[in-house]
């Protein structure tokens, strides 16, 4: 599971670095290195003349580079010095102190997979894979760019459901678990919206769409539905009163 979603990221990021003059370095900390050269290697007729480069942290260079894409080997991922955009893998509980210096500056992103319950991130998205007997794995993903979080948020959602595996929210003191669907479970999401307003008072829909994002592990537009269903519950009052939701729509509590 946090493969695929490694994978699917990795794809929408690759393609975007290789549209962009400055191109991108990919970091791997963890186990996933073969699985960057096969998401690489999809975009084999593209890498000639582009900087994309692969940086793999303490192991060997699998078989399988393809030509045009630069791999070096560090042994220190703080070591690393790139130019550009950078996308870093870390892995374990010793991701945590890495975390700062790989997300620091512009264009900078961490993916962190680690054992659950060690929820030690402030910032970011953070979402705990479960599985049917229990056990629990943290995907994070950091990032100051609010279009790549949301990038990243699609592809979570959008991944292939495996057997038994849900997701839940850290954050949501009910631990609801929510099936992986395109079209989720939005009651969690309605809870944490209503105590929004009960702290913040009065927001406009697009206020609430950001809170979205940045706060829980729902996409922005999920919001609509949450508040819609509110709406129709009665849990909290819209202006203007008719017609469809939208980011200039004003809703509060009752």
């Amino acid at each position: 599971m946090e493969r695929d979603v490694l994978v699917r990221y990795l794809d929408a990021w690759t393609a975007k670095a290789l549209r962009s003059q400055r191109g991108g370095t990919y970091v791997e900390c963890g186990g996933f290195a073969a699985d960057a050269l096969r998401v690489f290697a999809e975009f084999s007729d593209r890498l000639e003349g582009h900087h994309l480069e692969l940086v793999i942290v303490g192991s060997a260079v699998p078989s399988g580079v393809p030509a045009g894409l630069s791999v070096r080997v560090a042994s220190d991922p703080r070591d690393v010095e790139v130019a550009g955009p950078v996308l870093t893998h870390l892995d374990g509980p010793g991701a945590w102190p890495l975390i700062a210096p790989m997300a620091r500056g512009k264009g900078h992103e961490v993916v962190v997979t680690a054992p659950a319950g060690d929820h030690r991130v402030a910032a970011g998205c953070s979402v705990e894979l479960v599985a049917e007997d229990g056990e629990a794995r943290l995907l994070v993903f950091v990032t100051a760019d609010e279009k790549h979080l949301a990038t990243f948020k699609s592809e979570l959602w959008a991944v292939d459901e495996f057997a038994g595996i849900r997701y839940r929210d850290p954050r949501d003191a009910e631990g609801i678990l929510v099936d992986i669907s395109l079209t989720p479970q939005l009651l969690p999401l309605r809870r944490a919206l209503l105590a929004e307003l009960a702290r913040q008072g009065r927001r406009t829909v697009a206020e609430l769409q950001r809170f979205t994002l940045l706060e829980t592990i729902y996409r922005g537009e999920d919001a609509i539905g949450a508040l819609t269903s509110a709406v129709t519950a009665g849990e909290v009052t819209r202006d203007p009163e008719k017609g469809r939701l939208t980011p200039r729509t004003v809703v509060g509590l009752p």
